[in-house]
C-alpha cells in the first residue's frame, strides 16, 4: 500500500500511551503520522514524545503559530487520508456527535472529508451508558468507523468492557479503510 497521511488524535485517557506504539507501527509501515492531541491528553503524554515518535510536528493548541500562514485545522484536515482518534474518550465521542468544535482535534475532524476511525477507551459504565451508546450510533450513521473496546482491566481497578482494543486490530482496521476508494 502506498504511504498515506494519517492523523492520530489523542484524548485524555490513560490509554494514551498505547498511541505511541500505534504511531511507531504506522511509521514502520511507511506512513506519515501527524498527532493532534487534546489538552487533557497532555496529562498522560507529551508533545515531545509524540513528535519524536512521529518525526513530525505534533499539535495541541488551536492558536499555536503555524509553520506557514495557514489555518491549522483546515490545513491538517486537507492533507489527512484518515483521522484515527486513539484513544477516544466519552467526551470526544459526545462532542463529535453533537458537532461541538471547541479544540484543535474536533475542529480538524469536522473540517475533514477523510474517513474517521474512533478507538474508544473508558470505564465500562461510561462505555455502556445510554448517552455514550446514542452518540456512537449517531456517529456510525454519518459514516464514522469504530474499533470496539475489549473486556479487560480498566484504570479504575475494575474489569469490564472499555479496555482499548489491541494494536493489531486497530492497524488492520486502518489499512482496511485506507484500501477503500475515497469518495468525494
Amino acid at each position: 500500500m502506498k504511504a498515506k497521511n494519517i492523523i492520530i488524535g489523542i484524548t485524555g485517557s490513560i490509554a494514551a500511551y498505547k498511541a505511541c506504539d500505534l504511531i511507531s507501527q504506522l511509521k514502520r509501515n511507511g506512513h506519515s503520522v501527524t498527532v493532534v492531541m487534546t489538552r487533557e491528553a497532555e496529562e498522560f503524554i507529551t508533545l515531545l514524545t509524540l513528535e519524536t515518535l512521529s518525526g513530525n510536528r505534533a499539535y495541541r493548541d488551536m492558536f499555536q503559530l503555524p509553520d506557514k500562514r495557514e489555518v491549522i485545522h483546515v490545513s491538517l484536515a486537507r492533507k489527512a487520508d484518515i483521522i484515527v482518534v486513539c484513544p477516544a474518550t466519552a467526551n470526544i465521542i459526545g462532542k463529535l456527535a453533537g458537532g461541538i468544535c471547541d479544540d484543535l482535534l474536533t475542529c480538524t475532524i469536522i473540517s475533514s472529508a477523510s474517513p474517521v476511525l474512533i478507538v474508544p477507551a473508558m470505564n465500562d459504565n461510561m462505555y455502556r451508558h445510554e448517552t455514550t451508546r446514542k452518540n456512537i450510533r449517531e456517529l456510525r450513521k454519518i459514516g464514522y468507523k469504530f474499533v470496539e473496546p475489549i473486556h479487560g482491566n480498566l484504570a479504575c481497578g475494575s474489569v469490564g468492557i472499555g479496555h482499548i482494543a489491541g494494536l493489531k486490530e486497530i492497524a488492520v482496521k486502518i489499512n482496511k479503510i485506507l484500501a477503500q476508494p475515497r469518495r468525494g
